[in-house]
């Protein structure tokens, strides 16, 4: 392995947008500006591709022209057949069409994909990549073979294991397939003490081989000066005497937005020019979560002193949120880490989370912010009472925030983190 200003490293990282794309974009551009050659394997709708950067991106996940032509046909044949669905034949036809789509487009998804592997393997046997550094999988399954095959090639693999398994609905061939994944990895890298314990206990991997880097602040959002909390309340629409409460990202299961919602009401009884904001989209995967936080949000957006905001957050107006509020809020059940706690941290925001995962590791209690049970909606409501009441120590506890994020949870100090893991 040569030194660490002369390795090579590929990430992978085919999600293209969200919280793991930022964070591969930092920790990227990190290692870059400390003298090493990387690349970001990345697909074309890479939200981060107008941001400077040091590091160069290839883009071998791109849309596929016959999928797309394929399915225009289908749905042309299904249209036209429509009006006729009542009709024994019809049906049967348009039923026969349904089959062949999915069966076409698995077919083109599996071809495609490993087709899209071998494309990225040349591409490391000709940069002579020292280390293949996994943030994001997609296809477990088949992304465990491509595994299989790259270590049969001889390359190095890390593997950031930002949750070590779904929040919600994975089943124990889920689980199996995880621990197959973690076990071909050469090294691991987790966020916590927390999940170090878990990922041995569960999956019964060698210590060794597993470090703990915790996540890095995600500065990357502020970095236009100009955007106050004056100029943020501004553009969002929120009085300057409000106090804010922030629940950002998307709404899922796991995060306990109920929880939040229903200590709002007992907070607002207590406290006056106080609002919640919630910003986020609604995740689609599960029918009945949808339905259940499509409800809730419904119900609560016509209080005024609540604002909902169910999208998606381009990367560009994330900051405004995060510097509009005055306190932001993690009420998740169960998670493993959350880059929104380490962008409150780098906007100067103290946070209150509950006692799961990582969260737990990274709230100086008192300093930083404060920790409660989950799902306990009296502890969080008393908590961010508490903590609006008193704005003196509000903003004590966001200038700790900020000097956490400059400090310990630095790029430059995950950085070299990373590189001692990839010279071990």
């Amino acid at each position: 392995m040569p030194g660490q200003n002369n390795l090579k490293i590929v990430f992978y990282d085919p999600s293209g947008r969200g919280g793991v794309t930022q964070y591969t974009y930092q920790l990227a551009e990190s290692l870059a500006r400390k003298g090493s050659n990387v690349t970001v394997i990345t697909t074309e709708d890479y939200e981060l591709k107008h941001l400077k950067r040091s590091f160069k991106i290839y883009v071998p996940f791109t849309k596929s022209w016959i999928k797309s032509f394929l399915n225009t046909i289908f749905s042309l044949l299904q249209r036209k057949n429509v009006g006729h669905i009542d009709n024994p034949n019809i049906s049967n036809i348009y039923n026969s069409l349904k089959q062949q789509k999915s069966t076409v487009n698995s077919f083109l998804e599996y071809s495609r994909l490993w087709i899209i592997w071998i494309k990225i393997i040349i591409f490391l046997f000709l940069r002579n990549t020292h280390i293949l550094h996994f943030q994001w999988l997609t296809d477990r399954k088949n992304t465990f073979y491509f595994m299989k095959l790259l270590k049969f090639l001889r390359f190095n693999i890390v593997y950031t294991v930002h949750d070590l398994l779904p929040h919600e609905n994975y089943s124990s061939n889920d689980q199996s397939m995880f621990k197959r994944i973690y076990h071909i990895s050469d090294k691991i890298i987790v966020h916590s003490n927390s999940s170090k314990k878990e990922m041995i206990d569960l999956f019964k991997i060698d210590p060794k081989k597993v470090y703990i880097i915790p996540h890095g602040s995600f500065d990357v959002f502020y970095t236009d000066r100009n955007i106050t909390k004056d100029t943020a309340r501004e553009k969002i629409g929120i009085a300057k005497e409000k106090k804010v409460i922030l629940f950002f990202g998307s709404i899922r299961k796991y995060k306990g937005l109920e929880y939040l919602v229903s200590s709002f009401q007992k907070i607002k009884k207590e406290l006056d020019n106080v609002l919640l904001l919630i910003v986020g989209s609604i995740h689609n995967e599960n029918n009945e979560d949808f339905k259940f936080y499509s409800n809730l949000i419904d119900l609560i957006s016509h209080e005024d002193d609540i604002i909902c905001l169910n999208k998606y957050i381009p990367f560009e107006d994330i900051n405004s949120y995060f510097l509009a509020s005055d306190l932001v809020v993690l009420p998740y059940i169960k998670t493993y880490t959350s880059g929104i706690l380490l962008a409150a941290y780098a906007a100067g925001r103290p946070a209150i989370v509950t006692d799961t995962g990582a969260l737990r590791e990274v709230v100086d209690v008192g300093k930083s912010g404060f920790v409660v049970p989950p799902k306990d909606v009296n502890a969080l409501a008393q908590t961010i009472i508490k903590t609006l009441k008193d704005a003196d120590k509000m903003v004590e506890m966001g200038i700790h925030a900020k000097y956490l994020s400059e400090t310990m949870y630095s790029w430059d100090n995950i950085a070299l983190r990373t590189l001692n893991v990839y010279q071990s």
